[in-house]
């Protein structure tokens, strides 16, 4: 058998699993998981973990994609970077559509929620609101931001959407009547249900019982095809792949190795601590979605080029950073005797040290720094800052 064959080579080399974000976070937890299982899949070999993050995962798939194609180099990575790809965004060095591809490990369908107590009972009430409905998203370019604008859009909704609000912050906004809706995954949006936070309304693929699906309203061919778009986006998550032209004997080795690990006891109650579910697919079978994800209609392509130039309001803050919490995930300064936060992404905020860019490790309390966000507590656009 070819993956018999192929298992061989790998006896004795190092391979390289490239994570495309900085450690910590989702990717990072998926990405060294599988290196770990994979490399006990194939007997005498190592897997080394490196992150590369930049660029919204560009920087990492760019690596991936451009290395030899021996089998030694692989990774995983968002698929939000199909959306890059039709846009022909600048700094792309890959097509997805050519790459080897391993697999996936989830699916995240997008669901709708809204609070608790919310006077939007239902996805028609939203369908009939009449005033702006303000939707939540952590930043442009985040998954929450092009969810709001896709499906506002699509259904010529009154809307806007509010940014500077991730994960918890969103559902207590929407709790404190400052937001509306919050788009999202379907894991996360039915644990802030199920913790009494928020109700889910729609959902667009999804398998949430008694929820209506957003695709039984899309009635123009610019509605059906965005929600047609999130549906399948929904059905993969967390995917693998490496380099084209990987020889097949060896190819074959890694997808079987890549299955053999999902599969594996250890694998799925590693995953199941940590809270994270599985729902995998492999191979030709992922390569075929992905080829299928890239031929979107014009409806769509218009719509993504609208979201590509949207710009959102800014506001800068001064000061000397007072703390540094969770390895500069979130930096504090001192702005007019009042400190104040902000989040920083490892692949969407921009960061310098007298002027030149640096990780979020490289700053430094003491230093005097420049946030560029939408509002204190928010993701950074750019930090700047000085010794």
């Amino acid at each position: 058998m070819a993956a018999d064959k192929g298992k061989a080579y790998f006896d004795g080399k190092t391979a390289e699993w490239i994570v495309t974000t900085a450690p910590g976070g989702g990717h990072d937890y998926w990405g060294r998981l599988l290196a770990n299982t994979m490399e006990k899949k194939l007997p005498g070999s190592k897997f080394v973990v490196k992150n590369r993050p930049g660029a919204g995962h560009i920087i990492g798939v760019n690596l991936i994609y451009t290395a030899q194609p021996n089998g030694l180099t692989m990774g995983n990575f968002t698929t939000g970077l199909v959306y890059s790809q039709v846009l022909k965004q600048k700094g792309i060095r890959f097509d997805l559509a050519k790459m080897s591809w391993l697999g996936k490990l989830a699916s995240e369908p997008r669901t709708m929620s809204v609070g608790k107590d919310s006077k939007y009972k239902t996805f028609e009430d939203i369908l009939n609101a009449k005033e702006t409905l303000k939707f939540s998203a952590s930043g442009v370019g985040s998954g929450s931001y092009t969810d709001s604008f896709m499906v506002g859009t699509a259904f010529g909704l009154p809307y806007k959407i509010i940014t500077g609000y991730s994960g918890s912050q969103a559902a207590l906004a929407i709790l404190r009547g400052e937001l509306d809706i919050l788009m999202g995954s379907e894991d996360s949006a039915l644990t802030y249900q199920r913790a009494g936070r928020l109700r889910v309304i729609m959902q667009v693929g999804g398998s949430v019982k008694g929820i209506q699906d957003a695709r039984a309203y899309a009635k123009n061919p610019q509605a059906k095809a965005v929600m047609k778009l999130l549906a399948n986006m929904g059905q993969l998550s967390r995917i693998a792949a490496g380099p084209p032209d990987i020889p097949a004997d060896r190819l074959s080795a890694l997808r079987t190795a890549f299955k053999e690990s999902v599969e594996d006891k250890d694998f799925v109650a590693a995953a199941k601590r940590a809270g994270r579910s599985l729902e995998p697919a492999y191979g030709e079978d992922v390569q075929k979605r992905i080829v299928e994800l890239m031929d979107q209609p014009s409806e769509v392509v218009a719509l993504l080029k609208r979201l590509s130039t949207v710009k959102v309001d800014m506001m800068q803050h001064v000061g000397p950073v007072s703390q540094i919490k969770k390895e500069g995930r979130t930096i504090f300064i001192k702005h007019e005797d009042k400190e104040v936060s902000a989040k920083v992404s490892g692949s969407r905020t921009t960061l310098t040290v007298n002027g030149n860019s640096v990780k979020r490790k490289e700053i430094k309390v003491g230093m005097t720094c420049t946030f560029t966000y939408p509002r204190p507590g928010a993701e950074a656009k750019r930090v700047d800052c000085k010794n």
